[in-house]
């Protein structure tokens, strides 16, 4: 730990900007939960990859967060071991994939509830192409980064001064995990998010240009996915492209980048996203903040 490194404005400036979102951002997620709540038995199926998406946002907020604020301040991890650093790769590695290939999926999911609703009408077509592959992202990421980061064979180089502790030993020294994991777990859920949005975004527009009478309903249902999907390019492209330098490289100055800035970047992500949700929730408000009216009984008075 440098004399610089104590006194950062970067490091300053992270906290302090993750102390105000986190203030706005957990009481928006607890009032969501009380919205799918209070919405339970009539809730759109369209709204469920939002319940997913804050859920995943709000434990990481409320589990990793809280830590990584600590290590911010202190310039020290929490517990200076290596049995704490596994268990914290390991938890906001396997996390934020399964956020980034929910939001994949459901870019794709979204664009055939669009323009292809008829696949969801069954319970047995909903549970195979709705509940399953979210499922399945949710498995698939924590048995994977088990595997890599406590499951390893390599040697861990722990940095107890560092957010994460530095990396997990597979980054630098098992490549073909690596190469990987970039490219299963970010490149290619980034690119689908991509892809699917920009072909959704162009087909609501055209059906616009042909003065379809439904096209106001389907912008509607796609501006959610559609604007999440621009934060996710804002927030992820960086540290993908250094990743990729690292990758081929392992230059330190690219390592030092992603620990210092690249890493908080996806983290504001999380932070906005239950800030956006409440505004594509209908009668999100009526919901929540609903108050039983009084009824006033007229007193009759008997003479």
């Amino acid at each position: 730990m440098t004399e610089d490194d104590v006194k950062s404005p970067v490091l300053d400036a992270e906290f302090w900007i993750m102390i105000i979102l986190l203030s706005v951002s957990i009481p928006c997620s607890i009032s969501i939960f009380i919205y799918f709540y209070r919405q339970r038995k009539k809730i759109a199926i369209q709204h469920h990859l939002t319940l997913v998406l804050v859920t995943l946002c709000f434990m990481d907020m409320v589990i990793n967060y809280p830590i990584a604020l600590v290590q911010n301040r202190r310039q020290r991890v929490i517990s200076a071991t290596a049995s704490f650093c596994l268990l914290w790769n390991w938890w906001a590695y396997s996390l934020i994939t399964t956020l980034i290939w929910v939001a994949a999926y459901g870019s794709i999911e979204r664009y055939l509830l669009v323009f292809h609703n008829g696949l969801f009408l069954t319970r047995r077509k909903r549970i195979f192409l709705h509940f399953l592959p979210i499922l399945t992202a949710i498995i698939y990421s924590y048995t994977f980064y088990f595997v890599v980061i406590v499951l390893h064979s390599c040697e861990d180089r722990w940095d107890y001064n560092s957010l994460l502790c530095r990396l997990p030993c597979y980054v630098y020294s098992q490549p073909t995990a690596s190469l990987y994991d970039f490219v299963v777990n970010t490149f290619i859920p980034l690119t689908i998010i991509t892809v699917a949005n920009v072909v959704l975004i162009v087909r609501v527009l055209w059906q616009k240009r042909k003065r379809q009478r439904d096209w106001k309903r389907k912008w509607k249902l796609s501006a959610y996915l559609i604007l999440l999907a621009v934060f996710f390019m804002i927030t992820w492209c960086p540290g993908t492209i250094n990743s990729l330098i690292y990758l081929y490289t392992l230059s330190p100055v690219s390592e030092n980048l992603q620990m210092k800035y690249f890493f908080f970047l996806p983290s504001l992500l999380e932070m906005i996203l239950s800030i956006i949700s409440v505004f594509f929730l209908p009668d999100f408000t009526k919901t929540v903040f609903r108050f039983r009216r009084r009824t006033v009984k007229p007193h009759i008075v008997n003479h």
